[in-house]
């Protein structure tokens, strides 16, 4: 039962519950940002090159996908603003040289969008902060993160629960027998305390310790999370690139990251060079007709409102870029390779910090069943 509970203890509440100093959270949540940062750092370090896994996206196939939207909205934005801001002017232009305009706009637009891609490319960690996107994630979602641990270390939450059992009888025994023999007062609440502790203290030694195989003849050993490295490599892989890294996640980073000013002035300039192209011969012409100021002004107008729709047109190649990225197969393969030291980062970081208080709180607990034992046989 105090095995038990300490484990509970990690995972919940989810928020804090208590009057003023006293209170309780559980440990994960409320160390939440600092285990995103470990996970980040293990990421970033030993898993993931991240402008390497981004030169895999295609810019004209991005182009491909999102074209086709973007095209149809600059044909319908640049008639829009022209006819509503000049139509005395858009009127007077034949019919034919309006249509080829346009048509030579929607054809710069591939071009653009090539442009814009190629440029985040080239610099894609100015423009993608991958820490303050898991640790965004997992903060504003603390169930995300304890789902994490939980696929990946189940089967060792479990073994620490359950193990319990097996040393408490051990160590309970040898503590009836003491008491057989030796019942001054203090031996239940200084048993149960030792129980509690040693329980969980030898409980989390199996689950990482040794780091590598041992043995001695046919019999060999190591830690229980250390001998699933390939199957915790599947879900932890699986998990990032579905729950955290998905395309949806990192474009939307990238549109509101550190660099997204520049991001947006990188895609100003693509478009307006665009809609430059499209005017052609015909720009010094209607440049004249309109003033320098007010053909600034309109190709400002129709830059705006094609910039705000990048956003949702992005949308379409989403599927391209997850099946691009190949992220589930990347980090799997990059975490089995992983040396067992650095392995055991994936679960350790649960314990690393609050080993001793998760085996002060199964001391802590141990020392109360063991005064309960007391009050109720002493």
């Amino acid at each position: 039962m105090t095995n038990a509970l300490a484990i509970r203890m990690l995972f919940a509440p989810l928020e804090r519950i208590g009057v003023g100093p006293v209170g309780w959270q559980g440990v994960i949540p409320a160390h939440a940002a600092r285990m995103a940062g470990i996970c980040v750092d293990l990421m970033t370090r030993s898993l993931l090159d991240v402008e390497a896994v981004f030169a895999r996206i295609q810019p004209w196939k991005v182009a491909e996908q999102v074209g086709p939207t973007l095209e149809r909205r600059a044909e319908r934005i640049a008639e829009q603003v022209i006819a509503t801001r000049y139509p005395k002017l858009w009127e007077t232009v034949p019919r034919r040289v309006r249509d080829a305009t346009l048509a030579r706009l929607k054809s710069e637009i591939p071009r653009a969008v090539e442009q814009v891609m190629s440029g985040v490319q080239e610099d894609i960690t100015r423009y993608l902060d991958l820490k303050a996107l898991i640790v965004h994630a997992f903060v504003h979602n603390k169930a995300l993160l304890i789902d994490l641990f939980q696929r990946c270390g189940g089967r060792e939450f479990r073994f620490i629960s359950r193990s319990g059992l097996g040393f408490g009888l051990l160590f309970g025994g040898i503590q009836a027998l003491v008491w057989r023999f030796f019942s001054p007062w203090w031996l239940l609440p200084v048993g149960g305390l030792f129980v509690g502790w040693a329980t969980n203290w030898l409980a989390l030694k199996m689950v990482f310790r040794p780091l590598e195989p041992r043995g001695v003849g046919p019999l060999r050993w190591q830690g229980l999370f250390l001998k699933r490295q390939d199957e915790v490599s599947a879900e932890y892989a699986a998990f990032f690139a579905r729950e955290i890294l998905t395309a949806e996640r990192l474009v939307d980073a990238i549109l509101r990251g550190p660099a997204s000013d520049e991001l947006f002035a990188l895609i100003h300039r693509a478009v307006t060079a665009a809609i430059d192209d499209a005017a052609g011969r015909a720009r010094p012409v209607v440049q004249l007709a309109m003033g320098t100021e007010d053909w600034v002004h309109m190709k400002r107008q129709v830059c705006d409102r094609l910039v705000a729709e990048v956003p949702r047109a992005v949308a379409r190649a989403h599927g391209y870029a997850d099946e691009a990225l190949d992220l589930d197969n990347e980090l799997r393969q990059n975490l089995q390779a992983l040396p067992p030291a650095e392995f055991e980062q994936v679960l350790r970081p649960i314990f690393q910090e609050d080993e001793t208080l998760l085996i002060a709180i199964g001391a802590a607990l141990g020392l109360g069943a063991g005064c309960l034992q007391l009050f109720l046989f002493g």
